[in-house]
């Protein structure tokens, strides 16, 4: 019989992922399904008890599966993914129960948003389906992580620095109007974001943009909640896609706003895309990052991305 390895953020979604992890323990005890679970206490534990479970992982000698159930949010996913990365030694299957506030990943990847009928397509996986994980390296920091959702520098990460600063963030996540604090933060960013310089080389050619505003790289169409800012992006192919938006006048950049609802700002003049398996770029100035939704703080940013396959337990 299959034994999943489950780790549970209870405080992802402001707590509404405590409701579903009783919800799942129910049906997995009901079902005489093998598991141990493992409640995360701190931001980064998810990381560390990945990566202690592959250090110490052994392959079945049966046919049964050993698989790590996520329970939690983009957040949780992408700390179990590194944490399995660090270990270095065996990529172990992930499955994944979107409980957050954003669950972009959930929609790439077609992952169900109801908790049990999602629990139930993992019970009848038979064999990991291979999608794409983003790498992100540092050159300047030599550091590398991986990323599930994307990357950001500018605009949107400067959103998400200040959205994670609101004082009505939770409040708003538990009456399930997170994406107020979003619209708020991201109508007071738009003035205070200024242009910047980024080079990037992509395909064998090296570009150059003066008055870049938002510098996205995306493993999957969705961010921000499922917004399509990419929307001909695929986990399942073996690439990452890109997106420069220069700055603009706040009426043109409120409009692109408008037309990236429904992936339809992708043609406009001032916007750049690019698909590749390894982008590198270059940003000289102080700007926000983020990485999956969390906070990267302010920094010059010379970044190296490449793509790699990753077994996720999934239909």
């Amino acid at each position: 019989m299959d034994h999943y390895y489950i780790v549970v953020n209870e405080s992802a979604g402001s707590g509404h992922a405590k409701q579903i992890w009783q919800s799942i323990k129910k049906s997995l005890i009901t079902k005489e399904v093998h598991f141990d679970a493992h409640l995360t206490k701190y931001m980064g534990h998810a990381s560390l008890l990945t990566e202690n479970y592959a250090r110490h992982f052994q392959p079945s000698k049966t046919a049964d599966n050993q698989i790590i159930l996520v329970i939690g949010g983009d957040g949780t996913l992408n700390e179990c993914i590194n944490g399995v990365k660090n270990a270095d030694r065996f990529d172990i299957p992930v499955a994944y129960i979107p409980a957050g506030s954003g669950n972009d990943f959930a929609r790439g990847a077609g992952i169900p948003k109801a908790p049990l009928v999602a629990l139930e397509q993992i019970l009848n996986t038979t064999s990991p389906k291979l999608l794409n994980l983003g790498v992100m390296q540092e050159l300047s920091r030599n550091e590398k992580k991986y990323f599930i959702n994307n990357v950001g520098v500018g605009f949107d990460a400067q959103i998400v620095s200040v959205a994670n600063q609101s004082r009505s963030k939770k409040l708003l996540n538990k009456l399930h109007l997170g994406s107020l604090t979003y619209l708020s933060a991201l109508l007071g960013t738009l003035s205070k974001q200024a242009a910047f310089p980024v080079t990037i080389q992509v395909n064998g050619q090296r570009e150059f943009y003066q008055d870049a505003f938002l510098l996205t790289t995306s493993n999957h169409p969705y961010f921000g909640g499922g917004i399509p800012i990419l929307p001909m992006a695929d986990p399942a192919k073996s690439n990452l896609d890109l997106i420069i938006i220069e700055k603009s006048n706040i009426l043109k950049l409120l409009y692109l706003a408008i037309l990236m609802l429904s992936g339809k700002h992708i043609t406009q003049k001032g916007v750049h895309h690019f698909t590749s398996n390894k982008i590198k770029l270059s940003v000289d100035s102080l700007e926000y990052g983020q990485m999956d939704g969390e906070d990267l703080g302010t920094r010059f940013f010379e970044i190296e991305y490449s793509v790699l396959s990753y077994p996720f337990w999934l239909n």
